[in-house]
């Protein structure tokens, strides 16, 4: 199977994307430490304290620092992107010193051992093929491990916004994979334990390009309400606004 013809991104689209974004230690700590609930429930949820650390699409090193630092793990980051220098420096921010970076295409990683905590950030949604890409998290977790998957969800309302306001991003995105059901029938295929499975989050006003003129009113109305509803969002999560999906899973002590 010819994997690139499954992308909806390349290795260009994502090079320019996380070019600027912040080694600063604070703006990692609130950028990641905002999931600490999600974390620290991952971490209890493995068979045994997680040792290892593998994140799929790591660059730029942000969330992979920040649960190494904070959980004292051994960590591999999986990414093509070629700007090693940016990652380590993204790291050793948070005085993470043992950090592994494999500059590799997903498709042809094939590591010399299983780690005790997967995890990916906005990774599987950039396939046709994303089941696929969720069965290599699987194969790739210890035993009695845990998996832990974010995505984002631009269906429902953000897909209507999204396709008015943010249509070249909206397009780098599967949106076939953004429901609970993708998550439910990978752990049905691997006899992984669900700990978490949900939406989360408010709504995605942020777009990812300049605006055209008829744009800005539309856009300046919804960040507001935006906000202004953030908190009632935050605690009534659901399929049409909320603007992530998060799945977290444990691999049975049994499994391969």
């Amino acid at each position: 199977m010819d994997q690139k013809s499954l992308n909806y991104t390349d290795q260009t689209y994502w090079e320019g994307y996380y070019q600027a974004s912040s080694e600063d230690a604070k703006v990692i700590h609130t950028v990641v430490g905002k999931y600490d609930q999600f974390w620290d429930l991952a971490y209890s949820s493995a068979a045994f304290p997680p040792k290892t650390f593998l994140e799929i699409g790591a660059f730029p090193g942000r969330y992979l620092a920040y649960l190494a630092s904070k959980y004292k793990l051994k960590a591999t980051g999986l990414d093509f992107n070629s700007d090693t220098d940016k990652f380590f420096r993204t790291v050793q921010t948070l005085t993470v010193k043992d950090a592994e970076y494999v500059q590799e295409d997903f498709f042809n990683y094939l590591p010399n051992t299983k780690f005790d905590w997967v995890f990916s950030n906005g990774f599987i949604e950039h396939f046709e093929n994303y089941q696929q890409v969720l069965d290599q998290h699987a194969n790739w977790c210890s035993p009695g491990g845990v998996i832990v998957v974010f995505i984002p969800n631009k269906r429902y309302l953000r897909e209507w916004y999204g396709n008015l306001l943010d249509h070249a991003n909206q397009k780098a995105h599967n949106l076939k994979c953004m429901n609970l059901e993708t998550f439910q029938q990978f752990a049905s295929r691997h006899a992984l334990k669900v700990i978490r499975l949900q939406y989360m989050g408010g709504f995605g006003y942020k777009v990812h390009a300049p605006l055209k003129l008829w744009q800005k009113p539309v856009y300046v109305v919804v960040r507001k309400l935006s906000i202004w509803l953030q908190p009632w969002l935050l605690r009534h999560p659901s399929k049409w606004w909320s603007g992530s999906i998060v799945a977290i899973l444990q691999k049975p002590l049994d499994g391969k």
